[in-house]
């Protein structure tokens, strides 16, 4: 058995004996933290096949999980007494100096792309919130506020650099290693390491409308119907948040818009009038900013102070279906009265419909290109005891959601790795769908003895 320590690692390796360890293994969520054997910090592509050869050289071999951002609250970035490699201080980001396309490492958050990019007066379809990790979104698919004007984050993706389970390093795109491109573009973490991306750039933000207003739950059909009426007339430059949550400090239940649009300020001011004239907040802020960072910073004081367990799980609807919606409502404000749940919340998000949807299916890995929405269920607590409640609940709600869109459209929707709660929930076929059969075979092709075993596990065909 070969000793970590000496196998010309560069990057930084912790153990359950170091004094950093519990610092290593920490994740967003308290409740998805394992306690690896081993962490590895790769500073370079040439560190990830010696840890890779290490953990496969033990006997019996390591488990190995892959941490970017590690924000998911399932456990998919963690192992329990396997080897961590932890992407994080592979985080660069390039913009090409004719600004047609942005280089990510995958150790990067989107917090890093965006400083860089709005530097160089670009944009890219990434994450909404800035703490998010880029290589966890990217394989999973990509929601953004930008989804309407220019599709998934994978749909922008042009080519990206992957760590191998015998250690090769490959580089794939639509010319080379076409299976693999496909793969990881909606395939989660099942195929690799992927420690860089090359994604498309667009023209800057130089204005978007942001903010957030609150309305009584008394108001909620009133909410409802106006919603509806904006997403009839939404542009593709539109993307609006709803969310279902009590406000501290008296965590009474109010209901939420969280507006993002981009463009002509008075354009993007009218666009939101009945917001305020047709139905009357109890408070109200909208403003403009410039720069794909301030906007992924909008949610900060809300995100940041949320409490340390969490469990999301999401639902994805063709229909906006308002007697469904006052449903869910009922549902989270029974489970949010109790005290230990209080914190917990809802979101629909709706980005305009058209773009994303007219991507076929068989062109990528990710499973959902119906025109449709998804909604987002969170129950955020502090008590470990609650871990089976939130986890029951959220996937009560989805569940819920998944079965009213099924009785309205005649189908079920998938739910793709990155809204998916966790794979004690959903199965294989319900988070990749009709793309699964193609999977596996390209899981036989680059991962025959699953090395990658973390998460929704693909087996080889």
């Amino acid at each position: 058995m070969s000793d970590i320590y000496t196998l010309g690692i560069q990057g930084k390796i912790v153990t359950q004996h170091s004094p950093d360890f519990e610092a290593a293994i920490a994740r967003r969520a308290t409740q998805s933290v394992l306690r690896a054997a081993y962490i590895v910090y790769p500073l370079t592509v040439k560190d990830i096949p010696l840890a890779i050869n290490f953990a496969l050289a033990q006997d019996p071999p390591l488990e190995i999980a892959i941490k970017g951002g590690g924000c998911h609250t399932s456990s998919n970035s963690s192992t329990d007494g396997g080897l961590v490699i932890d992407l994080c201080r592979m985080n660069a980001v390039k913009v090409s100096e004719d600004k047609k396309t942005v280089t990510i490492q995958g150790g990067a958050l989107w917090g890093d792309v965006y400083i860089e990019a709005d530097k160089q007066g670009v944009a890219v379809v990434g994450g909404n919130t800035w703490f998010v990790g880029v290589g966890g979104y990217l394989t999973g698919g990509g929601y953004s506020s930008l989804s309407g004007e220019y599709g998934l984050a994978i749909d922008n993706l042009l080519s990206a650099e992957v760590v191998l389970a015998d250690g090769r390093v490959v580089r794939c795109s639509e010319n080379e290693e076409p299976d693999l491109f496909w793969a990881i573009r909606g395939g989660g973490n099942q195929f690799g390491v992927v420690t860089e991306f090359v994604v498309k750039a667009h023209p800057g933000i130089e204005s978007a409308l942001v903010g957030a207003l609150a309305y009584p739950a008394t108001e909620l059909d009133n909410v409802l119907e106006v919603v509806k009426n904006f997403l009839d007339k939404q542009g593709s430059n539109a993307w609006l948040n709803i969310g279902f949550l009590r406000m501290p400090p008296h965590y009474k239940p109010c209901i939420m818009l969280i507006p993002t649009i981009y463009g002509d300020q008075a354009a993007a001011t009218a666009s939101i009038q009945s917001f305020h004239t047709e139905i009357t907040p109890i408070f109200g802020q909208t403003g403009f900013v410039a720069g794909s960072n301030a906007i992924a910073h909008g949610g900060d004081a809300f995100l940041l102070n949320a409490p340390p367990r969490s469990s999301i799980g999401g639902a994805y609807f063709g229909e906006f279906r308002i007697d469904v919606a006052r449903e869910i409502f009922s549902d989270w404000m029974k489970f949010t009265a109790e005290e230990g749940f209080k914190e917990s919340l809802v979101m629909f998000e709706f980005a305009k419909r058209g773009k994303v949807d007219s991507v076929p299916l068989s062109a990528t890995a990710f499973p959902v290109r119906d025109p449709h929405w998804f909604m987002a269920s969170a129950a955020r607590y502090h008590d470990p005891s609650l871990d089976k409640s939130a986890k029951d609940w959220v996937a009560k709600i989805t569940s819920y959601a998944k079965d009213k869109n099924e009785e309205s459209t005649g189908k079920r929707l998938c739910t793709p790795t990155n809204w998916a709660q966790g794979p004690d929930y959903e199965t294989l076929e319900e988070v990749f769908g009709e793309n699964l059969l193609r999977l596996r075979k390209v899981k036989a092709k680059y991962d025959q003895k699953k090395v990658w075993r973390r998460g929704w596990v693909i087996e080889p065909l």
